[in-house]
């Protein structure tokens, strides 16, 4: 968050990829300490260079967190908090209001991160009146949507990534749908499902940067997703759109993020334009997955990841992106296909990578999955086998580089089981 003064001792709290390189060399000499949970402890980068690193048990509770950051703000006081990531961010609030230093409040955290509260939320602030009823099991499923009325969408009340979201149109469906969420529950926040109405429209992610409680929209994504479980294959920035449109969209996103008392950071919010209002389907208080603000970077020469980090030391940067933005000469549009697999069984070979990476336009191509991976989601999402990322002068031609370079994969799968010797 912004401060006056530069950070000299950031806590960062999670672990944030290179973005914590970033904070270190916005600010010379700045100290930085870490706080996470036991399995993001792996993708700490640079452990030797922070001054402390303090893991927790997964399931350590808030309090554990903010007695520890007071303990060690006695000794070696933090002038600044951050997080880059999804968890704990309710962790960093409750340091940020015990230790007086500026994070998203919890109250934010808890209406972003609960859906059912984020609904309530938008819906007393005149945002968005999208109807939503928490269940928890198939009968109170089957009660709210007769309630609601078909189609609609089943998913976590907490969530990412598309884990656990099915389409339910029918009453069977619904009973199908609350047994593949119970399945994915491993990998959720809560296994609590939330029923609301399936909205049709175009699909669009909102890249905003917010300070002092200013909102600029850096780039809207266009999204392309699969129909029964909403799993994203495919993202072009910056959409195709026309400027009435992007107005109505930034209209919405811009009083969703004060509804929800957002002042500062990088937000990533989903919605989809309908025939007359643009919805809400959720945000983030992290920057967008999926490479787009590497996308936005190559497209529009804004650095998302950068700016997030500055920001996070006390240096003001929304300013300096709006003067990006207004006079930067775009290259064009970027995109990100997934080629995706729905068999099921062990990967035998991949080829064609080569091939994809000297496409027209394409400048990027990573492989998801290796020989020996076993390939199983049969009633979920297909499972992504690789990321290929092209450019081009408009988001059709960007996309379908990324698309037709994905087609040069072939990816052979046994789908038996090998005899046994």
């Amino acid at each position: 968050m912004t401060n006056r003064e530069r950070a000299t001792h950031l806590l960062i709290v999670g672990g944030g990829r290179e973005t914590p390189a970033l904070a270190r060399a916005a600010v010379p000499g700045l100290r930085t300490s870490v706080f996470c949970r036991a399995e993001v402890l792996p993708r700490v980068r640079d452990i030797g260079l922070n001054r402390r690193v303090v893991v927790f048990p997964d399931d350590a509770p808030a309090d554990e967190w903010v007695a520890e950051a007071q303990a060690v703000h006695a000794r070696d006081p933090f002038d600044a908090i951050a997080t880059y990531s999804e968890k704990d961010q309710d962790k960093l609030a409750a340091i940020g209001v015990a230790l007086g230093l500026p994070a998203h409040h919890p109250q934010t955290v808890h209406w972003v991160h609960d859906k059912v509260a984020m609904r309530e939320r938008l819906a007393a602030a005149g945002v968005d009146d999208t109807r939503a009823i928490k269940v928890s099991t198939p009968d109170e499923a089957l009660d709210a949507a007769r309630a609601l009325g078909f189609p609609l969408i089943c998913k976590p009340v907490r969530g990412v990534g598309s884990i656990g979201v099915s389409r339910v149109d029918s009453e069977r469906d619904v009973v199908r749908a609350m047994a593949f969420l119970s399945r994915e529950a491993t990998e959720l926040d809560s296994p609590v499902a939330l029923l609301e109405p399936l909205h049709v429209g175009r699909e669009y992610s909102v890249e905003c940067l917010s300070e002092a409680g200013s909102h600029l929209t850096v780039g809207i994504t266009a999204k392309v997703t699969e129909p029964q479980h909403f799993g994203e294959i495919g993202h072009v920035v910056p959409a195709a759109i026309d400027p009435a449109e992007q107005a109505a969209i930034d209209k919405t996103t811009h009083a969703m993020l004060d509804a929800l008392q957002i002042a500062d950071g990088v937000t990533h919010t989903e919605v989809i334009v309908t025939g007359d209002a643009v919805r809400v389907v959720e945000t983030h208080l992290r920057p967008a997955g999926d490479e787009i603000p590497y996308l936005l970077h190559r497209a529009l020469g804004v650095d998302l990841i950068d700016a997030l980090a500055r920001q996070s030391v006390g240096i003001p940067v929304l300013d300096d992106i709006r003067d990006r933005l207004g006079t930067a000469q775009a290259a064009g549009h970027a995109a990100i296909w997934y080629a995706t697999s729905s068999v099921v069984g062990k990967v035998v070979e991949i080829s064609g990578a080569d091939a994809a990476g000297a496409a027209e336009g394409v400048f990027d191509v990573e492989l998801l999955c290796e020989v020996g991976d076993e390939l199983a989601r049969p009633d979920g999402p297909p499972v992504r086998i690789a990321g290929i990322q092209a450019e081009g002068p408009s988001a059709a031609i960007a996309l379908e580089r990324a698309r037709a370079a994905a087609r040069l994969l072939s990816v052979v799968v046994r789908t038996v089981p090998e005899p046994s010797e």
